[in-house]
């Protein structure tokens, strides 16, 4: 495996994943796998809430979308670590789409994985895991104070 670094987090990045550039401010790595086909993303975001009213916040949102569909919703522990994971699913108009998303909190910064795929029963959880588990943070992305966020240079 690969390892990714932007100076504020560490990660394994799978084989066969391609890295592809984007211009979003929170998002921090973008990888695709067009063999399987997937795509994974990981984002880190600056928070004052905690994993309780985000997974209410995103339950609420997903019962207000009768696009999406709710499969999973729970706190689950990972390495020391508890993460809030969701995995829901949508159709494109030709594929079930599924998400299985893991966000965790720490020092006011929200760190989500989010995989996306085309299938409604492939079993991934080593493979989500073993991507989750390797994620060290050297330092918050993200200096939250005074209702506003900073990046974090030092």
């Amino acid at each position: 495996m690969t390892m990714f670094s932007n100076g504020f987090s560490n990660l394994q990045m799978p084989e066969d994943f391609e890295p592809i550039a984007t211009k979003d401010e929170f998002n921090d790595m973008y990888l695709v796998n067009t063999k399987i086909p997937m795509s994974i993303k990981f984002s880190t975001t600056p928070t004052l809430v905690g994993l309780p009213d985000i997974r209410e916040d995103i339950e609420k949102n997903i019962k207000n979308n009768d696009k999406i569909n709710l499969i999973a919703s729970d706190f689950i522990p990972i390495n020391d670590d508890i993460y809030y994971m969701i995995v829901s699913s949508f159709s494109d108009g030709e594929n079930e789409i599924r998400r299985n998303e893991f966000l965790y909190v720490e020092d006011n910064n929200l760190y989500i994985f989010e995989y996306t795929y085309p299938y409604a029963d492939r079993e991934l959880d080593d493979f989500y895991l073993n991507v989750i588990r390797s994620l060290k943070i050297v330092v918050p992305k993200y200096i939250v104070e005074n209702g506003s966020y900073r990046l974090n240079n030092e």
